[in-house]
């Protein structure tokens, strides 16, 4: 009789641990949180950080803070001051934490449903969506969706090269790219089976398709800018038979119109071509410059035949330029707000008079 007490105060005792362990009533959900921390990559001493962060902005649901924007958003101002302003932690260290934390907001945002909302078919297409068109012996064209109907895709005559307004679409297999925002690119073949020139914007049909290849997924968030920057080509010199990149000295200005830590889009004077590397150097704020050197992967025209639209891919930048990147495009520290508002007051402030 002694040892079945015995038995069952030890199993209400660890009912009672486990309980509590597990979060219990208004407790902390221990288990749960530890756990997700791991599976996150995240080490013990991080996890009992995050906990501090949690616990202090008093989340409902502290494990929520490894998935939902929301949250982070919520903890990560905080978090990232605590880390920077803690004496004891290295650079090293600070950056690393730094890093992980803003993967983990990256993460959360690839998460939400509007990131996962792929199309099969082009019926699915909407208007105004921009397409690029290859055909074998004409080259390649932009054109745009008008009409989206259950028999064909109507869209604009594709334009973009000279001569553009003589070429005859019509019987033609063609290629199409377009990229779906907040989605991917998406690559079919079709066949034109019509082509309208006696209207005022001459317009072409193409037969719907159902196999899309979804290619080139998002893996960063891009946000619009306004930012002047200034870039160098970057050259190859050879002697002795050894080759050395070196930076032009002759300085090229232009704006960036969208911004992530993995590249940028920037409207520049033409004279840059596709392929050709380039320094780029520009304000974030004004206490946050980044430098990086890219790749042009693409050149489109603009309503100015003297600006392009330059398409860069950063191959080396900084990693405390990609986390002030990170934390501008998620505007953890409101920094794209405080912009706009010392812009707004510049601009009312009134002219002095001699």
């Amino acid at each position: 009789m002694r040892i079945i007490l015995i038995v069952v105060a030890v199993i209400v005792v660890i009912g009672i641990v486990v309980w509590r362990f597990r979060g219990g009533k208004n407790r902390f959900p221990w288990y749960e949180f530890f756990s997700r921390g791991r599976k996150e990559g995240f080490s013990l001493r991080e996890i009992r950080f995050l906990k501090k962060i949690a616990i202090e902005n008093k989340l409902e649901k502290p494990q929520s803070i490894y998935w939902s924007t929301r949250q982070l958003d919520r903890c990560l101002r905080p978090a990232l001051r605590k880390i920077n302003a803690d004496v004891n932690l290295s650079q090293e260290e600070k950056l690393t934490w730094t890093e992980k934390l803003l993967e983990l907001r990256t993460k959360a945002e690839f998460n939400l449903p509007k990131y996962q909302k792929r199309i099969r078919d082009t019926n699915a297409l909407l208007p105004r969506q921009k397409l690029v068109i290859r055909e074998r012996s004409y080259g390649t064209f932009a054109s745009w969706v008008v009409e989206v109907n259950r028999r064909v895709l109507v869209v604009t005559q594709p334009s973009g090269q000279k001569g553009w307004e003589a070429l005859n679409w019509t019987g033609k297999k063609v290629s199409v790219f377009f990229w779906r925002e907040d989605d991917a690119g998406y690559t079919l073949e079709t066949k034109v089976q019509q082509q309208i020139t006696h209207e005022e914007y001459p317009l072409m049909y193409l037969e719907h398709s159902n196999k899309l290849r979804r290619t080139q997924k998002r893996k960063s968030v891009r946000i619009d800018t306004k930012l002047r920057a200034n870039f160098y080509p970057v050259g190859v010199s050879s002697s002795g038979g050894t080759s050395k990149a070196y930076v032009s000295k002759k300085k090229h200005v232009a704006r960036i119109i969208d911004l992530s830590e993995t590249g940028c889009a920037m409207l520049a004077g033409s004279g840059i071509k596709k392929n050709d590397r380039v320094k780029l150097d520009f304000n974030l704020t004004d206490t946050k410059r980044i430098v990086a050197l890219g790749n042009i992967v693409n050149v489109s025209n603009t309503n100015d035949d003297r600006v392009k639209k330059y398409h860069l891919m950063f191959q080396k930048i900084g990693p405390f330029s990609k986390n002030n990147i990170l934390l501008y495009v998620y505007n953890i520290f409101g920094e794209r707000e405080e912009i706009e508002e010392r812009k707004k007051r510049v601009s009312v402030q009134p002219v002095k008079k001699d």
